[in-house]
């Protein structure tokens, strides 16, 4: 049995990867000490619950158990009411973040409309899991934390495709609304549309034909324009200099940063960075002093 819960908000990361995890928690064949007590939600955490020798997870969220098997996913949101059920031991791994990290997550989709779902321990799954523990306990190396940034958003990925993938629905538009989340969430890597794709059942004539139906932007335009929203939101939640943020988005030149930055919200950064008249346009729910 084993059991570990660490906060590293203060932990200083060699980049500048724009979700930053606040804290990790694992715990192998443990029982939970609170359980049947009911907590209410303060961060945003992610909490993968792998094993356990209980048939299904009968967890209660506002008051209403889950009632699903295990191994499964929880999204816990800031408000929501959490009560651990059942005596029996499991293997759980957990990571969370500000709350203000939620509207960054569901731009890019990865706050799901249900809170929580069965999921498949898959290969590549079971490879982030062993990963997230391999980095844990080692903070104190130059460079750990930001691998555990990086893996932990791998993982929030995997879980959610595992979703897409059990609910696929075969009509185009909802494969190229797919399609569309999954240029988003590899926003920083460079895929070709070809593999986009083929990836969800497209040939290259019908991708295109399928996208200009729905979207009024190329796909390239499309990922563009994500870039800027993920650069506004870094503008107005830190205080990084600009060029760290257009790097953070993968603009390799500050001045087509800039440009293209004026292009779609009408200011230079530093302006939409202290004028809140601007960014409550884009960002019309987000509080910042």
């Amino acid at each position: 049995m084993s059991w570990h819960n660490s906060s590293i908000w203060k932990i200083r990361r060699v980049g500048n990867f724009p979700l930053k995890i606040g804290g990790i928690y694992y715990c192998n064949n443990c029982v939970f000490p609170f359980t049947g007590q009911e907590k209410v939600c303060r961060l945003l955490e992610v909490s993968l619950r792998l094993r356990s020798a209980a048939k299904r997870c009968e967890d209660r969220i506002d008051g209403i158990p889950m009632n699903i098997p295990f191994p499964n996913v929880i999204f816990k949101t800031p408000g929501m009411r959490i009560a651990v059920a059942g005596d029996l031991p499991r293997d759980t791994i957990a990571f969370y973040f500000q709350p203000a990290d939620e509207i960054l997550l569901r731009e890019w989709g990865l706050i799901p409309d249900e809170p929580f779902w069965p999921i498949r321990l898959s290969e590549n799954l079971l490879h982030l899991i062993a990963e997230f523990r391999h980095l844990l306990g080692r903070f104190t190396v130059r460079g750990i934390v930001d691998q555990l940034d990086w893996v932990c958003l791998q993982i929030i990925r995997e879980v959610c495709f595992q979703r897409i993938s059990d609910e696929y629905q075969s009509d185009p538009e909802s494969r190229i609304r797919e399609a569309a989340l999954y240029l988003q969430h590899h926003f920083e890597q460079k895929i070709s549309c070809d593999t986009v794709a083929s990836r969800f059942g497209f040939s290259h004539a019908g991708f295109f034909r399928e996208w200009r139906r729905h979207f009024d932007c190329s796909p390239q335009h499309y990922i563009l324009n994500f870039r800027l929203k993920v650069a506004a939101l870094r503008l107005i939640q830190t205080d990084l200099p600009i060029a760290a943020v257009a790097a953070e988005v993968h603009f390799s030149s500050l001045t087509a940063f800039y440009r293209k930055f004026r292009e779609m919200y009408g200011c230079s950064p530093q302006h939409f960075r202290v004028n809140a008249e601007y960014w409550k346009r884009e960002f019309p729910d987000l509080n910042i002093p």
